[in-house]
């Protein structure tokens, strides 16, 4: 007996050494998941919806759109920051997109600084910007949802709903003279909901369990991309004017939740 499970082991070592040598030497397979495709929001045609306009060319930037909820996790399974960094890069991307304005990419500078410094660009090459974007992401409450538990007889069913509700501000400054000609105070409700149910039977002396559930969960990052580009798409329509800004907002009148918007005292229009 004591030789057989020597040899057993043996056996179980080699071919445990012979599957950890191939490992080494062949490309394991990867998982192949949906194809990658561009990101288009419920959004996209209202602010793609502008560049039919003939308005005077404007010059505008996208300056710094930070995260300032505070909120972030490095426990259970959390990875920092739950909003995401890069609320400006998405702006810049939304404006680029809405093709009614000139965009001067003032996201990195330090490029065109290096080059000033070697000498190799001329200022006068550069174009000025006359408004630029700012702003943050500065609301991300946490609100305790609903739900009910019920079971009979072994056989239960369950339902819970979970919230959180994103904030943002966005201010459009004339660079000149630093004044705020339009703002936009918008938020969303991020919705999550668990449905699940068990059975539990005694077949003679033991008991069988089974539990089956479905989580869903609105991504996030996805919601605030899509405020992120209304909130631009709310202070393009300011700069340049109602009329503007009514032709484009059939394209996002069937879509709920759509944010109210805050006009600064005389903002003057573009036309």
């Amino acid at each position: 007996m004591a030789i057989f499970k020597f040899s057993t082991l043996a056996l179980t070592a080699g071919v445990l050494s012979a599957c950890a040598s191939a490992a080494y030497t062949e490309d394991v397979a990867l998982l192949a998941g949906p194809p990658i495709s561009s990101i288009s929001t419920p959004y996209d045609r209202a602010i793609q919806c502008l560049a039919q306009f003939d308005v005077e060319e404007t010059v505008i930037s996208v300056g710094s759109i930070t995260d300032e909820t505070g909120k972030e996790t490095f426990s259970d399974g959390g990875n920092g920051k739950f909003v995401t960094q890069g609320a400006g890069d998405i702006v810049q991307t939304a404006l680029v997109q809405s093709g009614i304005a000139k965009v001067v990419n003032r996201r990195d500078p330090r490029i065109i600084i290096t080059e000033l410094q070697w000498g190799i660009r001329d200022t006068s090459q550069l174009i000025p910007t006359q408004y630029f974007i700012t702003g943050s992401i500065n609301t991300l409450d946490f609100i305790p949802g609903g739900g009910g538990e019920v079971s009979v007889a072994g056989v239960g069913a369950r339902y819970r709903q979970f919230r959180a509700m994103v904030g943002l501000d966005l201010a459009l400054s004339d660079t000149a003279t630093g004044e705020v000609i339009a703002v936009s105070a918008i938020k969303k409700q991020i919705v999550a909901d668990e449905v699940g149910a068990n059975v539990g039977r005694f077949f003679g002396t033991t008991l069988v369990q089974i539990d089956l559930g479905q989580q869903r969960r609105e991504a996030m990052q996805f919601a605030l991309r899509g405020m992120l580009y209304f909130a631009a798409f709310d202070l393009l329509t300011q700069l340049y004017g109602d009329d503007i800004g009514s032709a484009c907002r059939e394209e996002i009148n069937s879509l709920e939740g759509i944010g109210m918007t805050v006009s600064a005292p005389d903002a003057p229009q573009l036309s």
